[in-house]
């Protein structure tokens, strides 16, 4: 029973404390954030439209590479193209935010190594841009692709995907931290994984020996709760316990690890 207790508090913990502190010192996060904006656009001609305009350029890479060169949506139907920006833009979100994880202490270092500084609070600052730009560009997809009920629903995807990849982004920046390594194999790990995922096809078309091992990766029950979420569609529940009893298992462990790594964190750098 302590057990439970203890990692009970450790799941609280590791939720409450990154929030908590980020209102605290709103200033700094927000003083923190504009620096990242002016670094992201500081000298080029579109400015703030920056953020907005690489994820829409992914985007129609990959809609001139199935729909127009592979010809997806003659041979699987005009549903295609909305599966797949349905599925690709959060992955392009999660993709930003775990590769930027593994640098995130090498990043901040110069704000953080000679002055007193909540770390804490440096998660939220990763989740916060893409967190807002690939928002805005779900939700104004989703209505253009499913309608206006579909885009209000599809406001709260990106903040519950960025709550959900909340233990792995903890995970990320120690080991990026810890194991250099790590940092540069992560684009390729997620390669990989995307290329497993049902993302740029429907799982129907992988063999059929092959379609209930696709369900071992999370990441297509993630996918499967958003397409299903958008349509209308009953949601998958296995899939959404599969998913919450994960995020569960994980995020104890990582902010304990978190908590404890912070005194380290100087020395390491």
């Amino acid at each position: 029973m302590n057990f439970v207790l203890r990692y009970c508090r450790q799941i609280f913990g590791g939720i409450t404390t990154p929030l908590l502190l980020s209102y605290r010192y709103r200033g700094l996060l927000w003083m923190l954030l504009r620096r990242e904006i002016a670094t992201r656009t500081s000298g080029t001609v579109l400015g703030f439209f920056w953020p907005l305009v690489q994820p829409a350029l992914q985007v129609v890479g990959f809609w001139f590479l199935f729909d127009v060169v592979y010809g997806m949506r003659i041979e699987r139907g005009t549903g295609f193209l909305a599966y797949l920006l349905s599925g690709i833009l959060p992955w392009l979100c999660l993709n930003e935010v775990l590769i930027r994880a593994t640098n995130m202490f090498r990043e901040f270092a110069s704000v953080f190594s000679r002055t007193p500084f909540p770390i804490e609070i440096l998660p939220v600052e990763l989740m916060c841009i893409p967190g807002l730009v690939y928002s805005v560009a779900f939700t104004v997809s989703a209505g253009l692709m499913f309608g206006a009920l579909a885009a209000v629903k599809a406001i709260i995807v990106i903040p519950l995907l960025l709550l959900w990849l909340l233990p792995l982004i903890l995970f990320c920046a120690l080991l990026g931290l810890f194991l250099r390594d790590f940092t540069q194999g992560l684009p390729f790990i997620l390669m990989l994984l995307m290329y497993s995922t049902p993302i740029l096809y429907f799982p129907d078309m992988l063999p059929a020996t092959m379609r209930a091992w696709i369900w071992l990766n999370p990441f297509s029950d993630l996918m499967a709760l958003i397409h299903a979420w958008l349509q209308g569609e009953a949601l998958p529940w296995n899939s959404l316990w599969r998913l919450g009893g994960l995020w569960l298992l994980l995020l104890g462990p990582a902010w304990l690890w978190f908590r404890r790594s912070l005194p380290h964190v100087r020395e390491v750098l």
